[in-house]
């Protein structure tokens, strides 16, 4: 008989799941403060937690993955949408961020390798 034995989260894993719950929560409130919903088809949501937390740049990118820049509360359709058409991604991100060297910034940010990054302070 095969016994399934279960894979012991490392601190860092369980560190880094609850900064993703944390993040994802704020992102989600932060759409309902900003449009009650959706912040790509301003979709009416009774409550943040029928919304979901796309990133711009991914999860796998650690300089920007809690960046509050890096997300937007969105329905399910507007989240594969965008997931799927990388330029209507960047097109919202840019409307969202408000200014395009912000936008540029963290593309870059995005970009860098983790080694020799540096909080921002």
């Amino acid at each position: 008989m095969k016994i399934k034995t279960r894979r012991i989260k490392t601190d860092l894993q369980k560190q880094e799941a609850f900064l993703d719950d944390l993040w994802s929560e704020y992102i989600r409130k932060r759409a309902m403060y900003r449009s009650n919903g959706c912040e790509r088809c301003h979709h009416w949501k009774v409550i943040w937690k029928n919304l979901q937390a796309a990133h711009c740049f991914g999860r796998d990118s650690k300089t920007t993955r809690w960046d509050t820049r890096n997300g937007a509360g969105l329905c399910g359709a507007c989240h594969m949408y965008i997931d799927s058409h990388e330029d209507a991604k960047f097109e919202l991100f840019r409307e969202l961020i408000g200014d395009s060297q912000e936008f540029e910034l963290l593309y870059i940010l995005a970009h860098m390798t983790t080694k020799g990054y540096r909080d921002r302070p």
